[in-house]
């Protein structure tokens, strides 16, 4: 069976690095490309073909830019991974079509597992502010 390839997004090397390693120890899964900003995001998902972006929605040009994109553009599941939790924002990208939102303070070695679910369709909200993003997206807001 194929590695599900994967993009990590983030304008911090340092996370960008951790992120990418916890998605190495998984066989599941390879590391198809890195990328510092949206628009790199952009060049580096056409390029490699990418099955799931983990995205850093306060990166520079836009995550949330970014995050629409790749719903218009080739097939792929956005994961945001972010510190950024307010419910607006949460509420707006799950609006946008991403699968996931996990809170960068409570990511660890579930990662895989988190990301292999919401490939398989769940919709994983992993924030503080999960419920209230909830409310949020149920009363139009």
């Amino acid at each position: 069976m194929a590695q599900i390839r994967v993009v990590v997004a983030d304008d911090d090397e340092s996370i960008r690095t951790v992120l990418s390693e916890v998605i190495r120890s998984d066989p599941r899964f390879e590391v198809a490309g890195e990328a510092a900003d949206g628009v790199e995001l952009l060049e580096v998902v056409s390029r490699t073909e990418a099955d799931v972006v983990l995205l850093d929605v306060r990166m520079p040009s836009g995550g949330e830019v970014a995050a629409r994109a790749l719903q218009e553009g080739p097939p792929v599941v956005v994961v945001a991974v972010s510190a950024e939790t307010s419910p607006d924002t949460v509420a707006a990208l799950l609006r946008a079509g991403v699968r996931g939102y996990l809170g960068k303070g409570r990511l660890g070695p579930d990662l895989p597992d988190l990301v292999s679910r919401c490939l398989a369709g769940e919709v994983i909200v992993a924030v503080p502010t999960a419920a209230e993003a909830i409310r949020h997206l149920a009363d139009g807001r």
